[in-house]
């Protein structure tokens, strides 16, 4: 199945109080399955033919009170529905501002929108067994309640991955506030692992991934080719001497400076040093 269309939108009804029970209600062009007592938390329409969904709206202003999110699923050869969601009890479910499910369900209504979503298999099913059940009204009161099921775990699937991205940014900026930290003055000495997560606030495993994430490097391989290349920098002016530029970046003995150096350049900091004088 494809081409599954899906439209989200905001409607404010407003009824006087009634003593109708909740259950499937017969009207003249569609089937109104409303759920809940005095106040109807989750509503579905169900047309006779596939008409615009929109239009049905007014025709059920009557009958539900609140702030609803509704959202309409129409496809070529199937038979359409609109699902009511009230809002105050959506944001109980998941926990969320509506200010988030603003971004957020549409996101859901994309992915649902895939033929091979959950979604799509669940909502072909029920137009093939809708044909041919026996009691019809149950079988869709039953697929509307996995519909808001789905609903409410695909939003708090969002939540929690919006949620992972912030905490995620967080500790990027904290790793990245270290490395300044630690690169800022070579002279110093490294830092061990356990003391650059703790500076970060973060276990030693999840600081050394976030790190090599970020710059392609461990920690110490990264600090170490910054300080190379810092020395190198200094080197090319021409106005440090091998020893002074060893002490620069934390090295108290030219020996331990220059066996490094040549590994990362694969030639002795004495060479770019002469080249200078």
């Amino acid at each position: 199945m494809a081409n599954i269309k899906l439209d989200f939108w905001l409607m404010c009804f407003k009824r006087q109080a009634s003593e109708e029970s909740s259950g499937a209600r017969a009207k003249a062009n569609f089937k109104i399955f409303d759920f809940g007592s005095s106040n109807t938390y989750f509503f579905t329409i169900l047309p006779e033919h596939n008409k615009d969904l929109r239009t049905l709206t007014d025709s059920f202003r009557n009958i539900l009170e609140g702030d609803y999110c509704l959202i309409s699923t129409t496809y070529e050869h199937a038979r359409p529905f609109l699902v009511g969601v009230r809002i105050d009890w959506l944001i109980n479910q998941v926990g969320s501002p509506y200010s988030d499910l603003e971004d957020i369900i549409p996101r859901v209504l994309i992915n649902w929108s895939n033929q091979y979503s959950l979604f799509t298999l669940k909502y072909s099913a029920f137009q093939k067994e809708y044909q041919r059940a026996v009691n019809p009204d149950l079988l869709a009161k039953s697929y509307f309640l996995q519909f808001l099921l789905l609903l409410i775990d695909d939003i708090q699937t969002q939540i929690l991955s919006k949620t992972e991205k912030n905490f995620r940014e967080i500790d990027s900026r904290r790793i990245k506030e270290v490395e300044a930290q630690i690169t800022s003055d070579f002279k110093r000495s490294t830092p061990s692992i356990s003391e650059m997560a703790k500076m970060a606030g973060m276990s030693v495993s999840k600081f050394k991934i976030l790190f090599s994430e970020l710059f392609n490097s461990s920690p110490h391989q990264h600090i170490l080719d910054k300080k190379m290349m810092y020395a190198h920098g200094l080197l090319q002016t021409g106005k440090y001497s091998i020893t002074q530029v060893a002490y620069q970046v934390g090295y108290h003995h030219p020996s331990g400076f220059t066996r490094v150096f040549k590994q990362k350049f694969n030639y002795s900091p004495n060479t770019t040093y002469t080249e200078k004088q």
